[in-house]
């Protein structure tokens, strides 16, 4: 099968995504092309090297060309601007398209726009794509309930959709081992880490703010990434809390913490609450996204307001951490690892041809 991925290369889960399915479906002797913002020579709006950015474009020709030998072309939302028009063009005629939805919805402002988006979209491509994929539950059931018209769906003459989520490599992320484990813990505090984009959506003030209020002074701060807010954050860096930056070595880092915290306001199907499951980590959790599908029995769910961060910080002070930790890695080894989800999504594929 010839399979071609349009998508934006940015730093971030759709990235991962792409870059995994294409790894595995070549394990597998299928042939990936790729279409994104540099082929199709975008103008770039915002930072390309990673962070908020979007490639402006008129490039159907170019995109039909690319697809004219090829068995299914996957769009990975938001592509270019080119999405917009190509349910428009004969290629939807000419070649089995397929649409992944990586939009992150929740609170506020942002989460409606999010939803508009996806309406948007929905709407766009709903009878001309043969498949939707979600890679979260909550916003397939926003869209089956908001974004179907009349007749159309799953269960009319549109488009089925599916719920395919994000994987993640066990084998690059694991627990810590016995020696490293041995090493971390020499007079060392309880260490809460964060890992992701420091931006408002990810709520790592609130985070921080939580952490700054604790009674028990026994708790240290980590926070890896990079955004809009590292300078803020940075500022608000103190003897508990340390602001490291990018991390080249995610896996590492997730194995010198001892518990992962994901504050954030609006969320998918985040990739790094995955990755802290694979590294055997217990998780605190908003309730966002599908947050709350993925911590069961290994981690905490609790709203996103500091004082709410706080106590459920406080109450993960009090668990076993070990047990929720093997159950976060045994949660990942069977449903989430990436030749699973590589498979799941080649059974959509197949049912399109």
């Amino acid at each position: 099968m010839k399979i071609a991925f349009y998508h934006r290369t940015v730093s971030g889960g759709i990235k991962t995504h792409v870059e995994a399915l294409s790894h595995e479906f070549e394990k597998l002797g299928h042939e990936v092309k790729s279409i994104d913002q540099f082929s199709l020579g975008s103008h770039m709006l915002g930072n390309s090297a990673g962070g908020i950015s979007y490639g402006f474009d008129f490039a159907l020709g170019k995109i039909k060309k690319e697809v004219e030998d090829c068995d299914v072309l996957h769009i990975h939302h938001a592509a270019t601007f080119s999405e917009y028009f190509l349910p428009f063009s004969s290629i939807c005629s000419e070649v089995n398209i397929v649409n992944t939805f990586h939009i992150q919805a929740g609170e506020g402002l942002s989460g409606e726009v999010a939803k508009t988006l996806i309406s948007m979209l929905v709407t766009l491509y709903t009878g001309r794509s043969k498949k939707f994929i979600s890679v979260s539950a909550e916003i397939a059931e926003y869209i089956r309930q908001h974004c179907y018209g009349y007749g159309y769906g799953d269960n009319g003459n549109g488009t089925e959709l599916v719920v395919i989520p994000n994987g993640v490599d066990v084998k690059r992320f694991h627990p810590a081992e016995k020696d490293e484990k041995e090493s971390n813990e020499r007079g060392k505090s309880i260490c809460i880490g964060y890992l992701g984009r420091l931006s408002p959506e990810k709520n790592v003030i609130n985070m921080i703010k939580a952490v700054k209020a604790l009674d028990v002074d026994n708790v240290c701060l980590k926070i890896a990434g990079a955004g809009p807010l590292y300078s803020k954050v940075k500022r608000l860096e103190d003897e508990r809390t340390k602001v490291l930056g990018y991390v080249k070595d995610a896996p590492s880092f997730y194995r010198g913490i001892d518990v992962f915290l994901l504050p954030s306001k609006l969320e998918a199907q985040p990739i790094a609450l995955l990755e802290a499951m694979a590294s055997g980590l217990p998780i605190i959790a908003t309730d966002v996204g599908d947050n709350k599908h993925f911590v069961r029995g290994n981690g905490i769910i609790c709203g996103t307001s500091a004082k709410e961060i706080g106590a459920a910080i406080n109450a993960m002070l009090r668990e076993n951490w070990e047990k929720m930790g093997v159950e976060s890695r045994k949660l990942v080894e069977r449903d989430y690892t990436w030749d699973k989800i590589a498979a799941r999504t080649l059974d959509v594929y197949k049912a399109t041809l």
